[in-house]
């Protein structure tokens, strides 16, 4: 199956639920746009609102660069509620996979996301938050181009 996100440029919007520890669900939306720049090269810039008592934003900013023959890419990024992020990831059949780490902190922190291919228009995207062996926040949402 070809991904048409992340490889290609575009608009998506997220609808889901953020399940942070000892909390309950969140309803949060967004949008999340990309950009090709050069042969290899991509930008991804995620913008979400939930809808618990402040309104938390999560603004995050990536880039990276793809290795088309190996179906693998690596990428550093900034969150709002992070800091500062390097990761990799890997194009699967059905899946795209990222694995990253938190820089700077001391905390064991990092995370593992996975965007399954619902069909061209639509992925279901998973997103966990560790911190040394516990799991401490989990996002579930629908993407939509």
């Amino acid at each position: 199956m070809a991904h048409s996100f992340l490889l290609e440029s575009g608009y998506w919007n997220v609808d889901g639920h953020w399940l942070k520890s000892n909390s309950a669900l969140v309803p949060l939306q967004g949008n999340i746009q990309i950009s090709w720049k050069r042969e290899n090269w991509f930008k991804l810039t995620t913008s979400l609102t939930c809808d618990d008592q402040t309104a938390t934003q999560i603004i995050y900013e990536c880039r990276g660069n793809l290795n088309y023959e190996e179906k693998y890419y690596t990428y550093v990024s900034q969150h709002s509620l992070f800091g500062n992020i390097e990761g990799e990831g890997r194009l699967g059949f059905q899946s795209i996979i990222q694995y990253y780490w938190f820089m700077g902190t001391a905390k064991n922190s990092r995370g593992l996301d996975s965007y399954y291919c619902i069909d061209q228009n639509t992925y279901h995207f998973t997103s966990s938050i560790l911190e040394g062996h516990s799991l401490k926040s989990t996002i579930e949402a629908t993407l939509k181009r």
